[in-house]
């Protein structure tokens, strides 16, 4: 179980403890999925600490550094597409995560930020990943491209 007790947190009165630590955002085109990606990285580059992305559609990484230039030494990436876990999820393109992995990620606060793509969580998943996010003083940016195939509207999936 996650430890809630915030009075390790030194920022308390800084403006970063006051962040949204968890962000979801929609994106309709390629275009606005990599300005999202670069805007996060030059928002988290004087942090001096890694910025994971996890199912990031590759094609929009490859533009940060030479469109955006961003620098990318400090960008980690990791894939689980087609590894799914459940029947429910409506493409390739998707995949189950562990929450309790990403909550792990989270709460260690080795990331400047995680970048979650089309990835898809319940209302209690949402709630453990701010609750860890906040915990381990890293932002938690749930990205959706619309553009992609919709998932059936009778699931109970908040993002």
């Amino acid at each position: 179980m996650l430890n809630t007790n915030m009075s390790h947190n030194k920022n308390q009165g800084s403006p970063l403890y006051s962040r949204a630590w968890l962000q979801l955002a929609n994106v309709n085109n390629h275009q606005e999925l990599t300005s999202h990606y670069a805007t996060i990285c030059q928002q988290h580059d004087q942090e001096k600490k890694w910025v994971l992305f996890i199912n990031p559609e590759e094609s929009s990484l490859e533009q940060l550094a030479q469109t955006h230039g961003v620098d990318i030494s400090k960008v980690l990436c990791v894939s689980f597409k087609g590894k799914n876990k459940t029947q429910h999820l409506c493409n390739e393109n998707s995949a189950h995560l562990d929450i309790d992995q990403i909550k792990k990620v989270l709460c260690r606060g080795n990331c400047s930020a995680v970048i979650l793509s089309n990835a898809n969580f319940s209302a209690d998943d949402m709630a453990i990943l701010d609750q860890s996010a906040r915990f381990g003083e890293t932002q938690c940016i749930v990205l959706k491209n619309q553009r992609l195939n919709q998932c059936n509207k009778n699931t109970k999936i908040i993002h």
